[in-house]
C-alpha cells in the first residue's frame, strides 16, 4: 500500500494575458484532479505513485505528460499563443495610438499609421479564434535546481 502524504506533485502556471482569464483543468490517469489559475502554484494529490498528467484548456485541446510523485510541472504558452499575446499587444497599440491621434487632432486628418480600423478588428478576431481553438498550453517537468 502507497503512503497517500507523499503522493503529490506541485503544479506552477505561467500563461500570459490570453489564457488569465479561465483556469486550466488537470487530470491524473483521466481522474480530474483540480485547476490552476494563472501565476499561481499548487500542490496537487495525485492517486498513485506514476501516471498521465493532462492539461486541458478550452474545447477540451490537451496536453499530456508522464509525471510521478514528487515532480515539478510547469504549465506554459506554446509558442503560437506566445506569438498571438505579441500580436494583440502590437495591435492594440496601433488602434489606441490611432484612436488618440484622430481624436487630437481633428477628423480631417489621416491617422497616425494608415490602418483601417476594420482592419484591426478583423485581425483581433481572426486571432482570438485561431488562438481559443488551438492548443495553448504545454506542460513540461521543472527542472530541479
Amino acid at each position: 500500500m502507497e503512503n497517500t502524504d507523499d503522493l503529490s506533485i506541485a503544479v506552477k502556471r505561467r500563461t500570459w494575458f490570453l489564457g488569465m482569464t479561465r483556469p486550466v483543468k488537470l487530470q491524473f490517469n483521466g481522474r480530474l484532479i483540480g485547476t490552476v489559475e494563472s501565476f499561481k502554484e499548487k500542490e496537487m494529490y495525485i492517486p498513485a505513485e506514476k501516471g498521465q498528467l493532462i492539461c486541458t484548456s478550452p474545447l477540451e485541446r490537451e496536453s499530456k505528460l508522464n509525471v510521478k510523485s514528487g515532480d515539478e510541472v510547469l504549465i506554459k504558452d506554446t509558442l503560437f499563443n506566445k506569438t498571438a499575446n505579441i500580436l494583440l499587444a502590437v495591435w492594440t497599440v496601433i488602434f489606441l495610438s490611432n484612436l488618440i491621434v484622430s481624436a487630437l487632432s481633428g477628423s480631417n486628418t489621416e491617422p497616425f499609421i494608415p490602418v483601417n480600423g476594420l482592419v484591426i478588428l478583423i485581425i483581433y478576431l481572426v486571432l482570438c479564434t485561431v488562438s481559443y481553438f488551438s492548443r495553448q498550453y504545454k506542460i513540461v517537468i521543472e527542472p530541479k535546481i
